[in-house]
């Protein structure tokens, strides 16, 4: 974050104490000492990933332990961060991921049905009734059980956690594939890695994080994977701040590490603790921009 800017705000969730919280980005991305605050603390049981609509100022939990999806609508009062009442958009399916593309559509994987779902913001109101198969493992060979979900209006984006060496550690494919050229409209932009985990999006980059320790990034175009870092410890979700920085929850440290972002060159570099917070998972951003929001999308994993 810059001086003088927008006031940016960086909502974590943690599984295992059925919380989500709230921190606000210093300007100048000067961390010291600052610690979250409580979001949501009761009416959920285990909530992994997160996101905003920016245009509605709205925030999702997916919730698999509850078998729903959740969303709140978000305000800034007094420069603190506020919840309001929880609605339920889904129930019935166990996702722990969700990403919301600009036009407010939802976007979320089923791990144990081996999909990534749709639900049309406009058919919201009708719940499961209205929820779009995009891809689904019975169809395609590239949806293994999937994880980490991300958007950018064209194109969705998942990891896989079984067998990315055969399928495709990290997928892309259409927010609205035609059912005749399912497989044209895939495409797999790595496949180094067994098991992958959160996946974000940073301008022309995709980030995304593995089981056990490292961060990696890649172009959207011609991905050449690079390793951001080696030094964590289970990192789970990440999220773009839309300036310079990314964010990453580390589940194993308690943490939250930030990462610096170039749409020159992806390099090595240092781990950055921006805050602790036990069994940090899924993050997501909101901004406060004169009244209104802005949003970035992000995913995770138990």
């Amino acid at each position: 974050a810059v001086a003088g800017a927008d006031s940016i705000y960086l909502i974590i969730t943690a599984p295992r104490n059925g919380r989500v919280s709230w921190i606000q980005v210093p300007d100048l991305g000067e961390w010291n000492g600052q610690q979250p605050e409580t979001l949501i603390d009761e009416g959920l049981r285990h909530p992994q990933g997160a996101c905003v609509d920016r245009k509605r100022h709205r925030l999702y939990i997916a919730d698999p332990d509850a078998q729903s999806i959740f969303s709140y609508p978000l305000s800034v009062v007094n420069g603190a961060l506020v919840a309001g009442s929880q609605e339920t958009v889904l129930t019935g399916v166990e996702s722990r991921w969700v990403a919301v593309d600009g036009t407010g559509n939802l976007f979320f994987s089923e791990e144990p049905l081996n999909r990534i779902m749709k639900l049309r913001m406009e058919h919201a109101l009708r719940g499961k009734a209205a929820l779009e198969i995009v891809y689904s493992g019975g169809s395609v060979n590239e949806v293994s059980a999937p994880g980490g979900v991300a958007v950018d209006n064209m194109h969705i984006y998942w990891t896989n956690k079984h067998f990315g060496t055969e399928v495709g550690s990290v997928v892309r494919g259409s927010e609205n594939p035609l059912a005749a050229h399912l497989t044209s409209s895939i495409a797999v932009m790595t496949n180094k890695f067994v098991k992958s985990y959160g996946v974000c999006l940073a301008m022309g980059d995709v980030y995304f994080t593995d089981s056990e320790r490292s961060l990696y990034g890649m172009k959207k175009i011609n991905p050449v994977v690079s390793e951001i870092s080696s030094a964590l410890d289970k990192p789970r979700g990440c999220v773009w701040d839309g300036d310079g920085t990314l964010y990453v929850a580390d589940r194993g440290a308690g943490s939250v590490y930030t990462f610096a972002t170039s749409p020159y060159n992806l390099q090595k570099q240092q781990a950055r603790k921006a805050f602790e917070l036990e069994d940090a998972f899924g993050l997501a951003v909101f901004s406060d921009v004169g009244g209104g929001a802005s949003s970035l999308w992000s995913w995770f994993e138990r």
